[in-house]
């Protein structure tokens, strides 16, 4: 009995040595291809590796900045209590100095007429701001003129006396702060 073989291809058979060769080649080329792949691989390593080299020294440096700086933070917070506790007390020493002398002492001067003198003069750094002086005078006329300028003061007259040439009073009056 005789077989029949069909080949239902169209071309003809496939050549074994061709094929062979064709796959060798490809092989050949995808062994390449891995090799150029794994010196890739390797040189991209060794530049990763040179890279954290270089960047472990900069890394330690920045955290040794941190460090500083949080160090200097706390310096300055330290520092800014501390002015701020002697700024408050500048600050409250400022607003005890309620008025001005300079201005007490003006504000006598334009109310005192002439022929009057201010023999005693005590002036409160308080908050009532009480001035105590005594004056001479040489007309009871003149007094009368300056009681009528310090009513609007709360004038207090402690007493008066009359000697031969002059009049002597003590009084008190009370000036409002001018900064507040």
């Amino acid at each position: 009995m005789k077989k029949i073989h069909y080949n239902l291809a169209r071309e003809r058979k496939i050549n074994g040595r061709a094929f062979a060769a064709i796959l060798a080649v490809l092989l050949l080329a995808l062994v390449a291809l891995n090799g150029v792949t794994a010196a890739n691989l390797a040189r991209l390593h060794k530049q990763q590796r040179l890279e954290e080299n270089e960047i472990q020294p900069l890394a330690r440096k920045m955290e040794i900045n941190k460090q500083q700086m949080l160090e200097h933070k706390k310096k300055i917070a330290v520092w800014k209590k501390t002015w701020s506790r002697e700024l408050a007390f500048a600050n409250s020493l400022i607003q005890q100095k309620s008025f001005s002398f300079i201005a007490r002492l003006n504000f006598l001067e334009k109310i005192l007429g002439p022929g009057m003198r201010i023999l005693s003069l005590s002036i409160a750094n308080d908050a009532q701001g009480r001035v105590t002086l005594s004056i001479t005078a040489l007309a009871q006329n003149q007094l009368m003129a300056l009681y009528k300028k310090l009513l609007p003061y709360e004038l207090v007259i402690d007493h008066e006396n009359q000697s031969r040439e002059s009049y002597l009073a003590k009084l008190s009056f009370r000036m409002e702060n001018e900064k507040k």
